[in-house]
């Protein structure tokens, strides 16, 4: 093979953060971050044997994600003796041997070898910050052997025993028991797609059995349960084709919300059809397949509540739901009057009091149940006065636990989020300090002087969509009221008279003109770099100039994604600009050969331009009109680039700026300096001044 032999020289793909996980042994329990969200990952640990031997990743095991094994490239490249260097601008990573080059461009399906283009089923990934490829991309690419070997989840590299696993298909079978109660097989002969899923029968109505039965003309060769949460059932039918539309919604079901379905294939080249039921909660149920192998039932078991109890001990007081096992249950903590809402779909409970005895109780006034659209018990658990409220269930039993705020006259009002602090002492609403903490996720308020005697101390939890919990304290003689936020949010304090009212409202409530500046890159996520500057670092520099620029000669309201060497991750950068702003603005610096050079200014349509409003190409333009000048660099022009999570996650106006090249000599010279780098934050900002001032925001 290629790659014997040759020593290898290792550069760093991607360094960061690998999140816990268990050791890896019979399952693999991990939190994996990937296409900017985090992914729970509970499955059968992949072994890797690479010529007969075996290998560990120290740092990242392989997984399956949608039914493609992923494996770590970098430490199997170690084994293979190849070099491998990383590209960060371009986000391409080159595997070089003898008589290889091979490039793969991250979330692209289309790789190089020795300059020649293929095409890959799954493109290769970032996962926790390692670069993963599919089994697949790796045999096409290198020309190596690589064999998978089904029945014991193991990739061969190089070397195969020949009693082991064909890339043809799998034999043996395989039965697992998830946390949810239920078994799933896993026993098939073939790759051969002998059937189609087409059907799912969904119960009669939301007080019938809860009975879903998945039906394939033909047969499928197996059915495999993969567990990915605690709210979803997931079943993989290999064998199958899909049949069915891709939602499903009418369930007739109190806790399956919608079934999705989707058609794959695996690493040996085996169709499979996934269907995915979407919980409320979790639930206890049990799969079934038929002997036919066409056939698959899945039974949801009725859960009874047995009783409902409370009891006070010291400061603390609880209700306690004893049940057969999970409720499935929603639970929401509201505000004026105080309480915790517990739905339960589903379940049964013909034994239980509309009214639960509280005899004994302070904080709790009344314990009510109920059922709720005929199909959800509901338990309301009401106090007499402002409380802090906590919940958990676990078997069998959903606990909800309440201890007595040490706040005092105020009332929270979740609907509008707005605190009413009574007017026992006058306050001086011009004098009160705001201090906006939105990057540490907080916003305070300082009165002027000690009201800890009026409004006391403490936290209280109100979980809305703008808002967690609130703290009051005092320190300094002056009294301080935090707003932990869900999102960014800005206050208006109104006296009415008898009271003050804080409300915390979206941005776009309080300000005619919002703007969202983002810094690419950050912490363990350098960027590129040349002639001794770092993306990162630059990206936070303009940024900031840009923002001082934009502030003093405009109303236009300006947040940042970050402020210092941290790293949010793309996709929270998107959804914060999609929450709060009329426009985001995310400054870059590019790289290439040395004589590469110039200012671009990139844009993604949206499926909502062509509506009067202020579209991305447009602000595009309104800042690539202006900055090459300023820089005197090359002139690139605006192009799209679809591709960009940045932009293709965005629902608002957003560009990407690449101001300049710093692996150009020139460019980079012209960048370094302060009278150029206000220049560009000067083309910036009127840029964005002219885009945000001449066209429709909203």
């Amino acid at each position: 093979m290629w790659y014997k032999g040759k020593r290898l020289l290792l550069t760093t793909l991607a360094a960061g953060l690998l999140y816990t996980t268990t050791a890896f042994a019979a399952n693999v329990q991990m939190d994996l971050f990937y296409n900017g969200a985090h992914h729970a990952y509970n499955a059968k640990e992949i072994a890797i044997v690479i010529d007969g031997e075996s290998y560990t990743d120290p740092n990242m095991p392989a997984v399956s994600i949608d039914g493609r094994t992923m494996l770590p490239m970098r430490g199997i490249c170690e084994e293979l003796g190849c070099t491998v260097t990383w590209n960060e601008a371009a986000r391409q990573v080159y595997a070089v041997s003898d008589t290889h080059t091979v490039v793969f461009q991250i979330d692209s399906k289309t790789g190089y070898k020795n300059g020649e283009a293929f095409t890959m089923d799954v493109a290769p990934m970032i996962i926790n910050d390692r670069t993963m490829l599919p089994v697949r991309a790796l045999a096409t690419a290198l020309d190596i052997d690589v064999t998978w070997d089904d029945p014991n989840r193991t990739v061969y590299i190089g070397e195969a025993p020949s009693t082991g696993g064909s890339t043809g298909g799998s034999t043996g079978s395989n039965t697992g028991t998830n946390t949810g109660g239920s078994t799933g097989t896993n026993t098939g002969t073939s790759t051969a797609t002998t059937g189609k899923v087409s059907s799912v029968t969904v119960p009669t109505s939301k007080t019938a059995t809860q009975n879903f039965v998945i039906t394939t003309t033909g047969t499928f060769n197996r059915c495999e349960e993969v567990y990915v949460s605690d709210n979803k059932v997931v079943l993989d039918f290999y064998g199958a084709t899909n049949g069915l539309s891709a939602n499903i919604t009418a369930t007739n079901s109190p806790f399956v919300t919608a079934i999705r379905t989707a058609q794959h294939t695996a690493d040996n080249g085996e169709t499979y059809t996934r269907v995915v039921f979407d919980l409320t909660g979790k639930m206890e149920y049990k799969v079934t397949p038929n002997a036919a192998k066409n056939q698959v039932t899945l039974a949801f078991e009725q859960v009874e509540i047995k009783s409902i109890t409370s009891s006070h001990s010291g400061n603390t007081e609880t209700v306690t739901i004893n049940a057969t096992g999970a409720t499935g249950a929603t639970v929401t903590t509201m505000q004026d009057p105080y309480r915790t809402v517990i739905d339960m779909p589903g379940v049964k409970a013909d034994d239980i009091d509309e009214i639960i005895n509280t005899d004994g109780l302070e904080y709790v006034s009344e314990v009510r149940t109920g059922w709720m659209n005929g199909t959800t018990f509901r338990v309301v658990v009401e106090a007499n006065d402002l409380t802090q409220m906590t919940w958990k269930e676990e078997n069998g039993k959903l606990t909800v636990t309440i201890q007595k705020s040490t706040l005092e006259n105020l009332s929270y009002d979740d609907s509008t989020d707005t605190l009413t602090l009574k007017k026992v002492k006058t306050i001086n609403t011009g004098s009160i300090k705001h201090n906006d903490a939105y990057l540490d996720g907080y916003y305070e308020l300082t009165l002027p002087g000690d009201y800890s005697d009026v409004y006391g101390y403490g936290t209280l939890n109100v979980n809305t969509d703008q808002i967690k919990s609130f703290t009051i304290s005092t320190t300094g003689g002056n009294t301080v009221i935090r707003f932990n936020q869900n999102i960014i949010s800005a206050y208006t304090i109104k006296d009415t008279g008898s009271a003050y009212e804080i409300t915390a409202k979206n941005p776009q409530q309080v300000y005619d003109k919002v703007l969202l500046l983002d810094a690419g890159h950050g912490g363990n996520d350098p960027g590129t770099s040349g002639n001794g500057l770092t993306e990162k670092t630059m990206n936070l520099t303009m940024v900031l100039k840009v923002k001082s620029y934009v502030e003093s000669n405009s109303n236009i309201k300006v947040y940042l994604t970050r402020d210092d060497d941290s790293r949010p991750a793309n996709a929270d950068r998107a959804k914060t600009a999609n929450q709060i702003a009329d426009l985001m603005v995310s400054i870059h610096m590019n790289a290439g050969t040395a004589s590469a050079s110039g200012t671009e200014t990139l844009y993604a349509a949206h499926s909502n331009d062509g509506n009067g409003t202020l579209t991305s190409l447009q602000a595009a333009q309104a800042v690539q009109s202006r900055l090459p000048s300023a820089l005197s660099t090359t002139n690139r022009g605006v192009k799209s680039r679809p591709d960009l999570l940045i932009l293709n996650s965005t629902t608002v106006p957003a560009i990407l700026i690449e101001t300049c090249f710093l692996s150009n000599p020139g460019d980079a010279l012209k960048i370094s300096q302060a009278t150029y780098q206000e220049a560009a934050a000067k083309a910036i900002g009127d840029g964005i001044i002219y885009a945000m001032s001449n066209y429709k925001l909203r």
